[in-house]
């Protein structure tokens, strides 16, 4: 009975590395001009139009004189880390590390993705901390607004 419950274990634990094994190389397939993916290249010159993308944000919430304390503090974090995605992504390091996780075994793609996810959920992080200050202090209208136009919009 034991073995047959470690067996079922191991069976699940191969399952779900295959599963991660998957969704690595889709991740980096897409990264590669995959069929449907994002151009990288495109998604560098995102950053081009950092002021633009914050004018827009902030004439459609109609930020208020009294909100503009914190919507700096919003925008100031907002550019800095779109600038630091910018500069990532435009760096030779960048190719080096596709380059890299190519030719990488199992365990050390899984650890240079498991580096790229942390520092992604530390800039979301960031732009959270920055985002809930400012958005306690919206009307009702305006985090209608928000929700809106900002959910899901790439780089929030």
């Amino acid at each position: 009975m034991r073995s047959i419950v470690t067996g079922r274990i191991w069976m699940s634990a191969i399952a779900t590395i295959v599963s991660v094994a998957g969704g690595f190389g889709a991740a980096v397939g897409q990264e590669q001009n995959m069929p449907g993916a994002m151009d990288p290249r495109t998604m560098c010159r995102m950053a081009e139009h950092i002021d633009g993308q914050l004018a827009y944000l902030e004439t459609e919430l109609k930020i208020t004189e009294a909100q503009t304390p914190q919507w700096n503090v919003f925008a100031n974090t907002f550019r800095a880390d779109k600038e630091k995605n910018a500069r990532l992504c435009k760096s030779t390091e960048n190719e080096q590390a596709r380059s890299k996780m190519m030719s990488a075994s199992l365990p050390e793609s899984l650890g240079m993705m498991a580096a790229r996810l942390t520092a992604q959920l530390e800039s979301l992080r960031a732009m959270e901390a920055a985002i809930q200050p400012l958005y306690s202090i919206l009307s009702k209208e305006q985090k209608k607004t928000a929700d809106e136009i900002m959910k899901g919009a790439p780089g929030l």
